[in-house]
């Protein structure tokens, strides 16, 4: 059992290892570093009174999810995650870095103006790269060809869906942590004004007016960002599909994989 287990664990982080580049690795591990110590600083915040427990969940979330490429190495060759490219981790981990030790943790979110709609921007672009990796992937599973068009929109609908996701994540997250009992407000969302008051965060995307409608202007300027970011990252895959253009076409790759495997069955029948 135990030679096993060994067996496994080798085999893994050999697969790791030669789907990856080093530098990858040494660049994921700086980020995780610096996130382990926002986790620590976190904790301890938490036990003093100067953070609340929503800091430390936001962290370690964000610090889970760096390792997002290396979990999906861990599945069958079979699985779509297999064929998912180790840069997809260097978007994710940079994604959760800006979020959760900028954003959360060092409070750029209130102290810098910009810094939230940016992440929202950026971030919704980044999403469409990640469905157009995903849906490649899904093409190498099946060994499906497909129309560079229906691909690049499926990405679009995917950032579409996981900006939205994550507005729905904030949401509940607030709902979960708020607890007048121990004054904790959950901030995930950006909901209060009282918060934002006298900080860069105070202005929104539009203007709300009224300051009982801060909170609905911010959350609602969040989501036209994320559909900008969404529509000017599926504008760039409209014109640069790399992986349906060149030598990189997965579609004559997957043509040529099922011509060659239909050759080969054909000549396997004769022999019967």
């Amino acid at each position: 059992m135990k030679e096993n287990v060994s067996r496994m664990a080798k085999d893994y982080f050999v697969r790791v290892k030669e789907n990856c580049k080093t530098w990858e690795i040494i660049v994921w591990w700086i980020f995780r570093g610096l996130m382990i110590y926002a986790l620590i600083a976190s904790i301890i915040g938490v036990s003093n009174g100067t953070r609340e427990m929503a800091d430390v969940t936001q962290v370690l979330a964000n610090l889970a999810a760096m390792f997002a490429w290396e979990i999906m190495m861990m599945f069958p060759k079979k699985t779509l995650f297999r064929n998912v490219p180790s840069y997809i981790q260097l978007l994710i981990t940079f994604m959760a870095f800006c979020g959760s030790f900028g954003g959360k943790f060092l409070n750029f979110y209130y102290d810098l103006r910009w810094w939230d709609s940016g992440m929202h921007l950026f971030n919704s672009g980044l999403a469409v790269l990640i469905g157009y990796e995903a849906i490649v992937a899904m093409q190498k599973r099946d060994k499906k060809e497909s129309s560079v068009a229906i691909v690049v929109f499926a990405s679009f609908g995917f950032a579409l869906f996981v900006s939205t996701a994550w507005e729905l994540f904030e949401f509940f997250a607030d709902q979960f942590m708020c607890n007048p009992a121990t004054g904790a407000i959950g901030d995930a969302q950006h909901w209060s004004y009282e918060l934002a008051k006298g900080t860069a965060k105070e202005a929104t995307l539009f203007d709300p007016i009224y300051p009982e409608r801060w909170p609905i202007m911010d959350t609602m300027g969040d989501t036209v960002l994320n559909a900008i970011g969404a529509v000017a990252g599926w504008l760039i895959l409209k014109f640069f599909p790399f992986h349906h253009k060149g030598e990189n076409d997965v579609n004559k790759q997957i043509a040529q994989e099922n011509k060659a495997e239909t050759k080969q069955t054909k000549k396997e029948k004769v022999k019967r």
